[in-house]
């Protein structure tokens, strides 16, 4: 029998043990996949990757006449996303679901036409758990494929 299995036998099934393997878990599983999403979408994985918001300053990748009308048309033709309100040309309010269950995050984009910048905010919904890291990143996913999707890369102003 292998020392972690000793280890854990003899601790039983505490709560202090249940911790460590959900970050043990988390490690080895998770934080690979959250790096990937990042480096794919030209994101930095920052230290609050799970915080419950993410707010980031994107740039256009590539901007052209009417980039934000394109980008709104993109995001609302999404099956990720349903657009819930808007105010006027410069913010646009929606819900966006990360994975393949009903859960989603909050999110509103405010375009800066003149700098070629858009705002991305992203909330976790009412119903974050954070259990042993289940749905933990989940704005940080959203923050990914909203930037992969519509073009948009780290270094805004």
């Amino acid at each position: 029998m292998s020392a972690l299995a000793e280890c854990r036998q003899e601790a039983g099934s505490t709560p202090a043990v249940n911790v460590v393997w959900a970050v043990a878990v988390w490690a080895a599983a998770v934080r690979p996949s959250l790096r990937r999403r990042a480096r794919t979408a030209g994101i930095p994985l920052t230290p609050d990757v799970l915080a419950r918001r993410q707010t980031r300053q994107l740039r256009v990748l590539r901007p052209s006449v009417g980039w934000p009308d394109r980008m709104r048309t993109e995001l609302k033709a999404s099956d990720r996303a349903v657009v819930t309100a808007e105010k006027g040309r410069e913010e646009l309010w929606f819900h966006w679901r990360p994975g393949f269950r009903r859960h989603t995050v909050w999110g509103s984009i405010t375009f800066d036409e003149a700098a070629g910048t858009v705002r991305l905010d992203l909330r976790e919904g009412a119903e974050y758990t954070g259990v042993s890291g289940v749905r933990r990143g989940a704005s940080f996913v959203a923050l990914c494929q909203v930037a992969g999707g519509l073009g948009l890369v780290e270094g805004g102003r």
